[in-house]
């Protein structure tokens, strides 16, 4: 496995640092759109519509209000994990040709996108971007992901964003998805090693997630799964800051985040 110090000792040094970089910012503009865009879908019509299945909200066949099975709370988190499942899993399927891509140039395989793409295309065709095991493991680590940084986000913004003098400040939406973001990459980190090691050794592992894991496992223990967890923060949270200041921001302009006061 490459340390930094191997990747700055290739020809270009510090620039390696952003390989893939292009590609991963075109990779991410279907993935992110299609991401939130079904997530805010999904959960503008599920919070309501399971508090009147399960909630304050439900009712008997006559049609009189009943004894609630959960609280609005519980409802409103299983609704916003479960939003964030299916929109994770939607953009999973456009985020994979794009991040095998990336990866093929960060491991230095490949001196140029083109020549990613071009070789890839010509050993593999189609199958080369979508490697066995590819899209099952890309969800295995993103859906979990998206669900653990939605959930600290939207709690953040429930319990300390709205309920601030001034919740419309953008550091303060800065902050709470910086936060979110961390808590959501390190608790994903093992599934995270398991899928790049997939993607870029597929062979290998045959495309299993059980016998990639055994392996790493094997290699060097639990500690194994942690490795790529500090780069990763650093990635992570200022990234994710600096999403949710600009996703907050439009959803203002464009008055998107009305439906979601009325429904909070």
């Amino acid at each position: 496995r490459q340390t930094a110090t191997d990747v700055l000792s290739r020809p270009g040094g510090v620039l390696n640092l952003y390989a893939g970089l292009g590609v991963a910012v075109l990779g991410a503009m279907p993935s992110v759109g299609l991401y939130f865009g079904v997530y805010s879908y999904c959960k503008a019509r599920l919070v309501p519509c399971w508090t009147v299945a399960f909630g304050s909200g439900r009712t008997g066949r006559d049609g009189a209000a009943t004894s609630p099975l959960l609280g609005d709370g519980a409802v409103r988190t299983a609704a916003i994990a479960a939003s964030a499942a299916v929109g994770n899993t939607v953009a999973s399927f456009t985020r994979v040709p794009f991040e095998v891509v990336k990866q093929e140039l960060q491991v230095g395989t490949h001196p140029s996108t083109w020549a990613a793409l071009s070789s890839m295309a010509g050993a593999g065709g189609v199958r080369a971007f979508f490697p066995t095991g590819g899209i099952s493991i890309q969800m295995v680590r993103d859906i979990p992901y998206a669900i653990f940084t939605l959930l600290a986000y939207e709690s953040l913004r429930d319990h300390w964003v709205t309920r601030s003098a001034n919740p419309s400040a953008p550091w303060r939406d800065m902050t709470a998805g910086a936060l979110a973001g961390g808590w959501g990459s390190y608790l994903t980190n093992p599934m995270d090693v398991v899928k790049t090691r997939i993607q870029t050794d597929g062979e290998l592992y045959r495309g299993s997630v059980v016998r990639c894991a055994r392996m790493t496992f094997e290699e060097g223990g639990a500690r194994a799964f942690l490795r790529g967890s500090v780069p990763r923060l650093m990635h992570k949270v200022p990234a994710n800051g600096a999403f949710f200041i600009c996703y907050e921001f439009f959803r203002r302009v464009l008055g998107a985040d009305q439906g979601t006061e009325a429904e909070g």
